[in-house]
């Protein structure tokens, strides 16, 4: 070996030389050579370059700025409303002598009078009495509203006093319904089959009259009553007589509208009392209606969303709400969901790639956080009883886009809201989220503690990007910590029987140990110092009973089946510290409501 080693040298010494010396002659030639191809090359490529990036610079922009949320749906189609929203069809013709028609003219409803139609009504169901009280509830549904061009301008319908007003309203909507029914011969659990099939009944034809104006005045109340009282008693009357509508198409789209805005704008019991209305509809007429009303309702709900306003609590109501209905027939809402969230990806996309300042306001506006909330609702509700896993793929890469889109303390209740979406997907899947990053950064939030002491708490902030002032306050970094410790011991508990939890919960342990290591503020250092303690505890638990298995790490049916008996204690130490946590979290909350 030591001869070889010496001749190789010598040889490299000999020729090796003489070959570094010929290269070094040869570059600088080389390099002129091609100096001027290359140059020409590369000038023409960057024109080209720049001749194809432009227009796809322009379509980039003006993609963006034709881009709407809820737009992925159509248009609203109102035409089909024309012929049923108007109230021209005038009152219902009477048997009247001719040599009293001057004294008709004007008719006026006593107390006495009504209580004998009433009884005629309900006892007999006397059609010429219910033509007459049809009429003066027609009367009393306009009071005030009356319109131009009736059929007989030449009759004029009064109400004695308010207490008969009132009567005659509570009678009809009370009475109606069953007073039609008997008529017709149908039971209370009559199909919109059966009520299509009365075309060849000739009964029908003498009484659908009656019945378009009964639901043509009952609509012209509950859209123009003031009274909240009044417009929750006949939503609640109303949605015994739905299935007539199938009689009436238009008058059915016309009730649809209205009750998706009192669904939205109304008060928390008429937006209940509308939602059920919406809800029926969407059982009695499923294949013609439903696509109606969840789409006429997602609108109005990401319209609301986009609203500023000093009480938002009636949000969380509208949200759950529409997922109840969107889960009543969930093969149709899964198109219209995964349509919904290929757009909100689309406009990540755009606003990952672009930086745009338009495309990053879009991604922080109320109409876009609230429409993810809506479908992870949705996901959450029916991913374990149906295959949604697609759309629970592409909805937690939107989540974790929207988190990192812009890193910094301002968009702290952002990333908790996206961590909170995070952790309630995986719960309510059982599948893994990965959720330990996005929490750990928050620990690297640079803050001062120069400003004064915020009473408010971040959950009650409204907006998405926290004030200047916020960052400056003295319990800022404190409320960031809390944060982070409710946020990491939901998803502990998740897995804190979990084989894995060690490997899990090992690299947080050690960044949280770093922040208490260099933290100052006592009173954080205490609540981390608990934290870590009880996660440590929990892992050497895990670890002790992991260590005492025989199964290969492969057998995933042993792994999924690891510590059962143990996770149904909820005496267990991290149990009972997780418990601990998330009645502390209630009961702030519920302290903020009061």
């Amino acid at each position: 070996m030591g001869k070889l080693g010496k001749k190789a040298r010598k040889f490299a010494k000999k020729n090796l030389q003489s070959v570094e010396k010929r290269s070094r002659k040869l570059k600088p030639f080389i390099k002129k050579k091609f100096a001027k191809r290359n140059e020409r090359h590369q000038a023409g490529d960057k024109q080209e370059k720049k001749v194809e990036q432009q227009p796809k610079k322009r379509c980039q922009e003006e993609e963006f700025q034709d881009i709407a949320i809820d737009a992925v749906f159509g248009k609203d189609d109102d035409e089909v409303l024309r012929d049923g929203d108007s109230d021209s069809d005038g009152y219902l013709d009477e048997l009247v002598n001719e040599t009293d028609s001057d004294i008709m003219k004007c008719k006026v409803l006593s107390r006495s009078f009504l209580a004998t139609c009433c009884d005629m009504v309900d006892k007999e169901q006397y059609v010429p009495a219910l033509v007459r009280l049809l009429n003066w509830y027609r009367a009393a549904c306009q009071y005030g509203h009356e319109p131009s061009g009736i059929a007989r301008p030449n009759i004029y319908y009064d109400i004695e006093d308010s207490e008969t007003f009132a009567k005659v309203i509570i009678f009809v909507l009370q009475k109606a319904d069953h007073t039609f029914r008997s008529i017709l011969g149908l039971s209370d659990s009559s199909t919109k089959e059966k009520i299509l099939k009365l075309k060849n009944n000739p009964k029908w034809d003498s009484l659908k009259p009656l019945v378009k104006s009964f639901f043509r005045s009952t609509l012209h109340l509950v859209k123009q009553a003031g009274d909240l009282e009044i417009i929750s008693f006949t939503l609640t009357q109303l949605r015994v007589s739905i299935v007539f509508l199938a009689a009436f198409p238009d008058l059915l789209k016309k009730l649809i509208k209205i009750s998706v805005h009192l669904w939205v704008t109304g008060e928390e019991t008429i937006s209940q009392q509308a939602f059920l209305i919406l809800k029926d509809i969407s059982m009695v007429f499923n294949s013609e209606c439903f696509d109606s009303c969840l789409i006429n309702m997602y609108k109005a709900f990401l319209h609301d969303c986009d609203i500023p306003k000093a009480n938002s609590e009636q949000r969380p109501f509208l949200r759950d709400s529409l997922v109840e209905l969107c889960s009543q027939d969930v093969q149709k809402s899964y198109t219209k969901a995964s349509v919904s969230i290929t757009q909100l990806a689309k406009l990540l996309k755009m606003a990952l790639a672009t930086k745009n300042k338009e495309a990053v306001e879009k991604i922080h506006s109320g109409e876009y956080i609230n429409c993810v909330d809506l479908w992870v609702n949705f996901i959450a509700a029916n991913v374990q009883d149906c295959d949604l896993q697609p759309l629970l793929y592409t909805i937690v890469q939107v989540i974790n886009g929207v988190a990192q889109l812009i890193i910094g303390p301002r968009y702290l209740l952002l990333r908790v809201k996206c961590i909170h979406w995070l952790n309630h997907l995986s719960r309510t899947s059982g599948i893994f989220i990965p959720i330990a990053s996005l929490v750990l950064d928050m620990l690297e939030y640079k803050t001062t503690n120069d400003g004064e002491k915020q009473e408010q708490k971040l959950e009650a902030v409204s907006t998405v990007k926290l004030p200047k002032n916020w960052l400056k306050s003295q319990n800022f970094q404190e409320q960031c910590i809390f944060s982070v410790i409710e946020l990491l011991a939901v998803h502990f508990a998740q897995w804190s029987f979990h084989i894995s939890f060690p490997d899990l919960a090992t690299i947080p342990v050690m960044r949280l140990k770093k922040f208490h290591e260099r933290s100052t503020m006592e009173g954080l250092k205490r609540v981390v110092k608990r934290f870590i303690e009880q996660v440590e505890s929990n892992i050497e638990f895990v670890q002790r009973k992991r260590d005492d298995v025989t199964f290969s790490p492969n057998d995933q049916q042993s792994a999924d089946t690891f510590m059962q008996l143990e996770k149904q204690n909820a005496n267990a130490p991290y149990t009972q510290y997780y418990q601990s946590i998330i009645d502390k979290a209630l009961g702030t909350n519920k302290k903020k409501k009061k």
